[in-house]
């Protein structure tokens, strides 16, 4: 598998459910999850993607396969998600995803990663991110999350 067999494009709602598994595949196993999709979970991801431009949702596609192997959210310098299928780590998509934002984005990018994703900092780190905080997230918008240690996260910042 190369990254030439991956094509880049906008989100649009038939790669919906595809896309939200790949999500929350990648982040359960980021985070040592059990690996599951509820149905109202699924539902409520859905819904965040139509609450969103499209523009500001680009997904890697398999040329061969038509999988989705990749999955970034940036909005006005915010980098809100980037996953990587986890059949599809390892080939240079996540760089090429940045590449990307910081294109779109030649005042610099926030982002947040859980201080349990060691991958995650290190992945950031090696592309000029640098660490400007860290604090919790909340338990509304993680439900996965049992204790207040799981919750623990890094804001990072890149400038050019």
């Amino acid at each position: 598998m190369s990254i030439l067999d991956i094509n880049f494009v906008e989100y649009r709602p038939e790669y919906g459910l595809e896309t939200v598994k790949m999500w929350r595949q990648s982040f359960q196993r980021a985070m040592n999850l059990e690996e599951q999709n509820h149905i109202d979970e699924l539902t409520d991801q859905l819904d965040y993607f139509s609450s969103i431009s499209p523009a500001s949702i680009q997904i890697a596609i398999d040329c061969r396969s038509s999988a989705v192997a990749g999955l970034m959210v940036l909005v006005s310098g915010k980098l809100d998600h980037l996953y990587v299928n986890v059949g599809y780590q390892g080939i240079g998509l996540g760089s090429k995803f940045l590449t990307e934002a910081k294109l779109r984005s030649p005042q610099g990018i926030e982002l947040y990663t859980f201080q349990k994703n060691i991958r995650a900092q290190s992945f950031y780190k090696h592309h000029g991110f640098r660490e400007v905080e860290r604090g919790y997230a909340d338990f509304e918008s993680n439900p996965w999350a049992s204790s207040k240690e799981e919750l623990a996260d890094i804001k990072y910042r890149w400038v050019p």
